[in-house]
């Protein structure tokens, strides 16, 4: 007979769920750093680098992007296709790493 723990499984469910959101984070963060790579000495690039910049400031920017506060000509395109939790949870993995 087997013997199940129903007290864990909400947990479990909630590791598994945020093992899922860093994969999430990670892999549009691969897609960011295409367009916003560090930047490098001496060059001149009208795409900004996100290296110096705060969670709350690339989540902010992402939001306004994705709710038209801020025109561009990809970004809100690009945004709009991200929940909010998405956003913020890329966010602070940039920030991260």
């Amino acid at each position: 007979m087997k013997r199940i723990c129903y007290a864990a499984a909400p947990v479990a469910g909630s590791l598994n769920s945020i093992a899922h959101a860093e994969i999430d984070a990670r892999a549009i963060a691969f897609n960011c750093r295409n367009c916003h790579a560090e930047s490098q000495p001496g060059s001149e690039s009208s795409i900004p680098s996100l290296e110096n910049l705060s969670a709350q400031q690339i989540r902010q920017a992402l939001l306004d992007f994705k709710y038209d506060k801020k025109p561009a000509t990809l970004m809100p395109r690009l945004a709009k296709g991200y929940s909010d939790a998405e956003l913020a949870a890329v966010a602070e993995y940039l920030n991260r790493n």
